[in-house]
């Protein structure tokens, strides 16, 4: 009996410490702090960078645009998550409206960022627990029956210096990783692009030609460009069909993502380039081509060609038939493409080319005309020096 009892006063301790935590947790949230300039200088830097982007493309600021085509902050929130390296700091839902409760603590703002909501929660919100796990570092969140996406920072993430320059700044890599579909078709990662000078040619080919598409703002042109690479590109999936459909879903999931952060980047005034910092001042497709088949790239060419070339094609693709109007309402249905009913940036470009006419194009017209021995040459020099040719 004295064993049970002292059971029972061991249990209600453990209770009374938690419930005494709890009430400290919900009580502190409530009382501590309360304004922006209150907060840690982490979290002030994290919010600013997040309100900034929200602030510059605010449809009532003259960009009524400019988030159509990108995950948009303005219509959905998002949590923002401190993360220590040992534990976990306060959470911030930013840009959505909660209800009062004893959860959430709504802060004061200055007055340029007075009308974006910022709520900071209380340790113990119950949807929030799971974002202690070392293993979460992204996802999204159901808050009251919204789903809003939720990333961690630290002070080596947020990098913004108070000048208006989000270079460093982990928003746009937010703002990519929310703009992902889950149920999206995924590429298989054992299909390879098979390295020969035809196949790497082709390739090069195609980069020559969405140069030109990414140079002009001539839409005549433009329609004939994109004729003929889709007739290149026809030709190269004829050729190598397995690989072809995989370069479709890298494209229509990792390019489509690509293209969010580089929208992001480019409007926020940031340099942006299609290629990672390896090669980042080749800012053409056909100049990282080059780079890419003298060597200078490195041994791995192989995974190159197998996922990143078609990150950078599959955002470049999204730029174009954005800039052209190629397809109605065409990221819709990018995001709704699922196996039985695919659909990719290709698939619409080739769907709108099948409206237009040019009896008199010819793949080897279309060669000569971009100077191919050049791009055969590069090829070439290429799969001489890959040994492990696949």
């Amino acid at each position: 009996m004295n064993a049970l009892k002292k059971i029972g006063n061991i249990i209600l301790i453990i209770f009374g410490i938690v419930l005494i935590l709890l009430c400290a947790d919900l009580l502190t949230n409530k009382t501590l702090n309360k304004t922006y300039s209150g907060l840690n200088v982490t979290d002030r830097q994290a919010i600013e960078e997040i309100c900034t982007v929200i602030n510059l493309f605010d449809k009532e600021d003259g960009n009524p645009d400019v988030w159509d085509k990108v995950y948009n902050p303005c219509e959905t929130g998002c949590i923002i998550i401190h993360d220590y390296a040992a534990a976990r700091g306060y959470c911030y839902v930013i840009n959505t409206t909660l209800p009062a409760n004893i959860f959430s603590q709504k802060i004061d703002m200055p007055d340029e960022y007075s009308d974006i909501n910022v709520y900071r929660m209380a340790m113990v919100t119950p949807y929030l627990l799971k974002t202690f796990s070392p293993s979460f570092d992204e996802g999204h969140i159901d808050v009251n029956d919204t789903s809003l996406y939720a990333v961690k920072y630290d002070t080596s993430t947020v990098k913004y210096s108070g000048s208006g320059s989000l270079e460093e700044s982990y928003v746009k890599n937010t703002f990519r990783d929310a703009a992902a579909t889950p149920d999206a078709p995924a590429a298989q990662s054992d299909i390879k692009f098979v390295i020969n000078e035809e196949n790497t040619a082709l390739t090069g080919l195609q980069y020559r030609i969405i140069d030109e598409l990414l140079e002009t703002d001539d839409k005549n042109l433009a329609d004939e460009l994109l004729c003929e690479y889709v007739m290149v590109r026809d030709y190269q999936a004829s050729k190598y069909p397995d690989f072809a459909k995989q370069q479709e879903k890298t494209e229509l999931v990792k390019g489509r993502e690509q293209y969010v952060y580089y929208t992001v980047s480019k409007l926020t005034g940031n340099g942006y380039t299609y290629f990672d910092k390896e090669i980042s001042d080749r800012i053409t497709f056909y100049s990282a081509y080059h780079y890419i088949c003298t060597g200078s790239y490195g041994s791995d060419v192989g995974d190159y060609f197998d996922e990143e070339g078609g990150i950078y094609t599959g955002a470049a693709l999204c730029e174009i038939m954005d800039k052209f109007d190629i397809a109605d309402n065409w990221e819709k249905k990018l995001d709704n493409s699922t196996n039985a009913q695919f659909v990719s940036q290709y698939s619409l470009i080739k769907d709108y080319c099948k409206t237009k006419d040019y009896k008199d194009m010819t793949l080897n017209n279309i060669q000569r005309a971009y100077n191919y021995e050049e791009v055969l040459s590069m090829a070439r020099a290429l799969t001489k020096g890959n040994a492990g040719e696949k």
